[in-house]
């Protein structure tokens, strides 16, 4: 598959909203910035992970279409789909997450069902689902469900299979709003913003069969985001709360407000999609490669500042906003380079080298 270097930018946009946010929450248990009072910025950040997934459906939904049986020991290419997600998701997030595992065991508050939901990214078992030991991980939990469901159509063959996991998620969505799923596990399948990962399935399956649209991306990319702008200015609701998505409350005014921009301008970025080529924006295209280790870091790192605001307080809370958001910056792309990078190099390299040795 052909990188889109507009899409890896859009994906350092989406992340670096995500941090930004979590700048303002960290802060805000110190002092009030004036940032916080500027229209609704203060929760306007976590848009970015509406991006995230339409991203995600776009690419995975790609992906799928193109998967061949190409490792010898498996029985299936859909196994083959389903180990290269876990190879790209579980080791940076197992390595990071292990720093909370002894927060919590020091302050007692860890349990194995939680330890082991969390390690393995899946739903709890009450309700309202508790998040993960990294907090934004409950993003990745909707993120492994739509893998899961991409490989269980996979089974059913290559052809049509984003058309059919765009019918699974759509049933599961209608199923649970006629039955009103109020359970934990249930509350996943049939959580409307799963239709998000369908928004970015759809813009896949578009640009399969049309290819690049310059005057139709621009068309979608200047609505999109002038709509997801709009929000800032004129409310969102509480849709920045991300207990409003585990129970299920708000999904829908969520997909509706940022959910369906954030798709338009993912497409709209597809559709104009070009090469990059400048210094500045290829550092652009960097940082969405590292995107997936700044998400991950951002609580780890304000963590650690949340104990050092004392000695920056003097500075006053909206440079600490800046100096928080830029700690993260940086971290989160040494992390990818030090850490994400060289490990899954690594374990790509020995899932790899079976097939190697089967070659003739």
């Amino acid at each position: 598959m052909k990188r889109h270097d507009s899409i890896q930018i859009l994906r350092a946009i989406a992340a670096l909203l995500v941090v930004y946010v979590h700048s303002l929450f960290v802060v805000s248990g110190h002092a009030v910035s004036r940032q916080s009072h500027f229209f609704n910025l203060t929760n306007f950040g976590a848009c970015g992970v509406d991006i995230f997934f339409a991203i995600s459906g776009f690419i995975l939904s790609t992906v799928a279409m193109s998967v061949r049986p190409t490792h010898p020991n498996l029985p299936h290419g859909a196994i083959d789909f389903l180990l290269r997600r876990f190879l790209r998701i579980f080791p940076i997030y197992w390595i990071l997450s292990f720093f909370f595992v002894l927060v919590q065991w020091k302050q007692h508050h860890l349990t194995l069902a939680w330890l082991l939901n969390s390690y393995l990214l899946l739903p709890s078992l009450r309700f309202p689902m508790p998040t993960p030991l990294i907090f934004i991980g409950w993003t990745l939990i909707f993120e492994m469900f739509f893998y899961y469901l991409l490989t269980l159509n996979l089974f059913f063959g290559v052809v049509h299979v984003v058309e059919r996991t765009i019918l699974t998620i759509l049933a599961f969505v209608v199923v649970g709003g006629l039955l009103g799923f109020h359970q934990p596990v249930l509350i996943l399948l049939a959580n409307p913003l799963n239709i998000e990962f369908t928004f970015g399935c759809l813009i896949g399956l578009a640009y399969a069969r049309f290819g690049k649209r310059h005057a139709v991306g621009t068309m979608l990319l200047a609505v999109g985001s002038l709509w997801l702008l709009s929000t800032l200015f004129c409310g969102y609701y509480d849709l920045g709360n991300a207990k409003y998505v585990l129970n299920g409350d708000l999904s829908w005014h969520r997909v509706f407000l940022w959910g369906i921009p954030a798709a338009m301008i993912t497409a709209g970025l597809v559709f104009r999609s070009t090469q990059i080529t400048s210094t500045t924006g290829r550092f652009g295209v960097f940082l969405g490669d590292a995107s997936y280790s700044i998400y991950l870091v951002t609580l780890l790192v304000f963590y650690g500042y949340d104990r050092l605001y004392p000695h920056l307080a003097r500075l006053g809370p909206d440079i600490n906003v800046v100096l928080a958001f830029l700690s993260v910056a940086l971290i989160g792309p040494l992390c990818y380079l030090f850490v994400e990078r060289p490990v899954t190099r690594f374990l790509t390299a020995k899932y790899h080298r079976p097939a190697v040795q089967s070659a003739p």
